[in-house]
């Protein structure tokens, strides 16, 4: 179609992707961040396609490093968002209508979904949130104290890439390499 084979282009990972709009509505309702995840959980090519117990862990390490902040090497990523916790069922509640801006959507999609559309999608199609495991539990709660557990998860993130460089405090330009290199799947391969 192109005339040509199209170069790979390095892109963030999905789930990685993903998680990063599950930690912001984790702090605040953002109505395009709704949009897309309920897209998601309503497109099974993609839905199904998806690394959900990746996804849960990424969401919970990006809420954990966002709260208490994390270094590694020179590089330094202060917390941002004092005091966030992860609790799957306020994460899926139903949101009021009046958390959210739908002309925050702005062209995407006409007619505009409701909010109660979005939220039963969401609530839906991320209802995996709520299975953590133990060392999901505890990162959730943002502890300071569970510092070596979160960097320990770090470093066991698929493909190693935390694996060996002296982590102790992660950077957001840290975080942004790593998920940012995870091997992003080919799908129709």
């Amino acid at each position: 179609q192109y005339g040509s084979v199209l170069p790979q282009i390095k892109t963030v990972r999905l789930e990685e992707n993903i998680a990063e709009k599950i930690a912001r509505l984790n702090r605040t309702t953002t109505a395009r961040d709704m949009y897309d995840l309920a897209w998601i959980a309503n497109t099974p090519a993609i839905s199904k396609s998806l690394d959900l117990a990746l996804i849960r862990r990424l969401a919970v390490l990006k809420i954990w490093v966002d709260t208490n902040g994390m270094h590694a090497g020179s590089m330094a990523w202060s917390p941002g968002h004092e005091g966030s916790t992860f609790g799957a069922e306020h994460w899926l509640r139903v949101r009021d209508k009046n958390e959210f801006d739908l002309e925050d959507i702005g062209a995407l999609t006409v007619p505009v979904p409701s909010t109660s559309e979005l939220c039963d999608a969401v609530r839906f199609g991320f209802a995996f949130l709520a299975d953590m495991d133990n060392d999901e539990q505890t990162l959730a709660e943002s502890n300071e104290r569970d510092r070596s557990l979160a960097i320990r998860l770090l470093q066991d993130l698929p493909d190693g890439r935390l694996a060996n460089i002296g982590l102790y405090w992660p950077s957001y330009e840290l975080l942004r390499f790593v998920f940012g290199r995870l091997e992003v799947p080919q799908f129709g391969s």
